[in-house]
């Protein structure tokens, strides 16, 4: 006979340990109805004055059964009995993209509208049922797909506000608690198809794995356990690389010292490289081609990974997310401002002017562009203009590459022209066709101002 009194102490062991729960939680408890979910609910029922917490049940219906809506009623019974709210979404498979696998939807929607109930209710915690058989069953499945490190870890303890806290408990444990409290649930069809991998890991792999090492649960949590810890050792030590040798990270955009880099072996760079930009949605294969370009770059050849853009350029490695650049010319009046991409511009008439070195400010005679239309647009090939202290005209993808600018820097840069003649290379240099002379009696100020940071 198990001891229920003695996992439910383990059970809060855990949960201080590693800090799930604190006093004052509001936690959604994500319920499906089977053995695992049920026995968190209970087990939640009893301990929810102890932790001084507060529940609500969120159930996922994902119509992907004939069952399924058996399985909302049921819970939404149990609930009602048991007096705790609930709080239901029905998922539609017809949104599903051929390119997704159906495992993978639902649990990226299940989690997105656990969310949903979470925020609407204003909680700050989700609560799931994986326990440590759930554990052995995603490491396998993850060797089996040759994963990394990191993804051997397998299920965290706790990831954003979702919180494991049976975690540890073995299935057997479950069943058998459940059996003796005579707990009601309902079983799963589809969780005897050993057709399905992690099925026949649970069937056919692990139980007589289980009968060699009968604490298996507990060794492979450990082997998560040093996983993590050697994480955080190595994320430690790449955040004080980080201070070091990143020279810009405001975001979208990360700028890191080449030279610095390049000293590491490659394997430690592109590391360091996926500790900066990991959004979590990066997978094996997309990794690989960071490495991939990582060891065979052209500087200023713009390469595109995973939604990002990594360019090497003549003294750092700058990676962003990709931009939607718009390429529509903007009018612009006089007296007016106005945004572009990531840039406000404004011109405005002044009585005077002030001679300085920003070069995101320049003034220029009014008179030399009256009744032109005036329009805001990103540099083209074969632009050309006559910078101002400059006897003929220069292509503007000469002076940018006078100017020593990145590939990036390049991709946004503006022009103004009046009546389709540049006049000014924003935030580079005026032309010599509108610059203040003895004659000039009204001055335009023209400006630009990065909207980033």
């Amino acid at each position: 006979m198990t001891n229920y009194r003695e996992i439910k102490s383990r059970i809060i062991s855990f949960i201080s340990e590693n800090d799930l729960i604190k006093s004052g939680d509001k936690i959604v408890l994500a319920i499906s109805g089977g053995v695992d979910s049920m026995f968190l609910l209970n087990l939640f029922i009893d301990i929810k004055q102890e932790l001084a917490i507060e529940i609500a049940i969120g159930h996922i219906n994902h119509n992907l059964r004939s069952g399924s809506n058996n399985d909302e009623k049921f819970v939404i019974d149990q609930a009602q009995r048991l007096g705790i709210p609930i709080y239901v979404r029905q998922l539609d498979f017809s949104g599903k993209s051929n390119a997704e696998n159906i495992e993978a939807w639902a649990r990226r929607l299940r989690y997105k509208n656990l969310e949903s109930i979470r925020n609407e209710l204003k909680f700050n915690k989700i609560a799931t049922a994986h326990n440590s058989n759930d554990q052995i069953e995603t490491i396998l499945q993850r060797l089996s797909e040759k994963s990394g490190i990191k993804g051997l870890r397998g299920i965290h303890k706790q990831t954003g506000s979702i919180i494991r806290p049976i975690l540890t408990i073995d299935r057997k444990e479950i069943e058998t608690v459940v059996s003796e409290l005579a707990i009601d649930h309902i079983e799963d069809e589809t969780n005897q198809y050993i057709d399905r991998t992690r099925n026949f890991f649970r069937h056919r792999v692990i139980p007589q794995w289980e009968e060699l090492y009968p604490q298996l649960g507990e060794s492979i949590q450990q082997v998560s356990d040093h996983i993590e810890l050697n994480g955080k050792i190595l994320n430690y030590f790449f955040e004080e690389l980080k201070n070091k040798i990143v020279e810009d990270n405001e975001d979208p955009y990360i700028s890191i010292d080449a030279g610095y880099l390049e000293k590491f072996p490659d394997a430690v760079a592109i590391a360091f490289i996926q500790y900066l930009i990991d959004d979590g949605k990066w997978r094996k294969h997309d990794w690989f081609d960071l490495a991939r370009i990582y060891r065979g770059a052209t500087p200023g050849k713009i390469y595109t990974s995973n939604g990002f853009e990594i360019l090497k350029d003549r003294n750092k490695w700058i990676f962003r997310p990709k931009l939607a650049i718009d390429q529509t010319p903007l009018k612009i009046e006089l007296d007016s401002s106005v945004e572009y991409g990531d840039y406000t511009i404004s011109i405005r008439t002044v009585d005077q002017f002030t001679i300085d070195d920003n070069p995101e400010r320049e003034y220029i005679d009014q008179a030399k562009i009256k009744n032109k239309e005036l329009v805001i647009r990103l540099w083209r090939k074969g632009d050309s203009f006559k910078p101002i202290g400059m006897e003929g005209t220069k292509l503007v993808s000469d002076y940018l590459i006078d100017q020593k600018m990145d590939s990036f820097t390049k991709q946004q840069q503006l022009v103004l022209l009046a009546a389709d003649e540049i006049i000014w290379l924003c935030g580079q240099r005026l032309s010599e066709k509108v610059k203040i002379d003895g004659k000039t009696k009204q001055y335009l100020e023209l400006s630009i101002k990065s909207n980033v940071g």
